[in-house]
């Protein structure tokens, strides 16, 4: 299968028409896909709720209940199957920090993805299921040069030394991630690699510490911008 890019968004009152294992397996089949997008916005209200399918899958930790098909399972079959993977676009609207039920996949599968796929841009919105281990692993992924984080509550100025490590990372961009401070900042510019800073709506960091940090920087403390 030649598909260079699978975009999988599920919505609030709509049914997920994907099986689990025939999401993984149609993924197993994308050798050439470079681009891959899932967006999934919780239900809006209780109405909504009702009409939302669960499925059902197993994995290493047990049985999990999710409400989509796309579990750890189809990060799996990604990582092995899709050499050519480059961008990774996650956003998440919404989820209960309890995943897998919102979400479906846990950070374990997403770190297998990152680890065996050449991502060179990676996006995270409102990943709850992306904790401080998960931003270390990523001081070690060798491809990385994009990585915008939003509303990714884990990253604090601990995770923004890991950042700092990352080896070809050139264009960082952090939006409401209001546990970074001008002391995660400062680990940037020791690190004197970035082409482009993107800082919005990020309480605890100052215009004046993210100036100098990259060739180019954009700072906002306008929430609506942000989101």
């Amino acid at each position: 299968m030649n598909l260079q890019k699978f975009e999988f968004e599920r919505k609030g009152g709509r049914y997920d028409l994907f099986s689990e294992i025939g999401l993984r397996t149609v993924l197993g089949k994308c050798k050439a896909l470079e681009n891959l997008s899932l967006e999934y916005v919780h239900a809006l209200n209780d109405n909504d709720m009702i009409a939302l399918s669960r499925q059902r899958y197993y994995s290493e930790d047990g049985y999990f209940e999710t409400r989509t098909s796309f579990t750890d399972n189809s990060l799996y079959a990604l990582a092995h199957n899709c050499p050519m993977l480059q961008i990774v676009d996650l956003k998440f609207t919404g989820c209960s920090p309890d995943y897998p039920s919102e979400i479906g996949f846990t950070q374990k599968g997403f770190l297998a993805l990152i680890q065996s796929c050449p991502v060179r841009v990676l996006v995270l919105s409102t990943a709850n299921f992306f904790d401080h281990e998960g931003i270390k692993a990523l001081s070690f992924s060798p491809h990385l040069e994009t990585l915008e984080l939003i509303l990714c509550h884990a990253l604090t100025n601990a995770g923004m030394c890991f950042i700092a490590q990352i080896p070809c990372l050139t264009n960082l961009t952090l939006r409401v991630c209001h546990y970074v401070t001008d002391v995660g900042v400062a680990e940037l510019r020791r690190a004197c690699k970035l082409e482009s800073l993107v800082i919005e709506y990020c309480g605890g960091v100052s215009l004046q510490a993210a100036q100098g940090v990259a060739k180019s920087v954009h700072y906002s403390k306008d929430c609506s911008v942000a989101l």
